[in-house]
């Protein structure tokens, strides 16, 4: 799914900022990511050192805390009960950042944490 969504903003032009939960040295870049590069539309973004070349769960965290100290409000699509993007959503409610997600039955216990929710188009 975040393949897609990516594929989709990429081929829409506005800019996109790609984060891995990894250094970005010696990384590849795609041949879908070349033009918008170039173009100042994509900007790859790391908060790892040279020497982090692998992504973990651990990676991943921290990759996502760091995003979301950047970010105005974070959109979540959906978190299961009692899993790690619950817990995150729980943590950023409590830091007073803005949660939205999709108003749905599936993202009731979200909306009761205290996330905002957004009717989809």
């Amino acid at each position: 799914m975040e393949r897609e969504c990516l594929t989709l903003l990429l081929r829409a032009r506005q800019p996109v900022i790609i984060c891995p939960p990894r250094s970005i040295n010696g990384m590849r870049i795609s041949s879908e990511w070349r033009e918008p590069l170039q173009e100042n539309r994509l900007l790859l973004l790391s908060p790892f050192p040279h020497n982090q070349r692998r992504a973990t769960a651990e990676t991943a965290m921290l990759r996502n805390r760091f995003v979301a100290s950047l970010a105005d409000e974070i959109f979540i699509a959906h978190a299961a009960p009692g899993s790690r993007t619950e817990a995150f959503c729980k943590e950023l409610l409590a830091q007073g950042k803005p949660v939205l997600t999709f108003e749905s039955p599936h993202n009731a216990h979200l909306i009761a944490l205290g996330a905002r929710a957004i009717a989809p188009d």
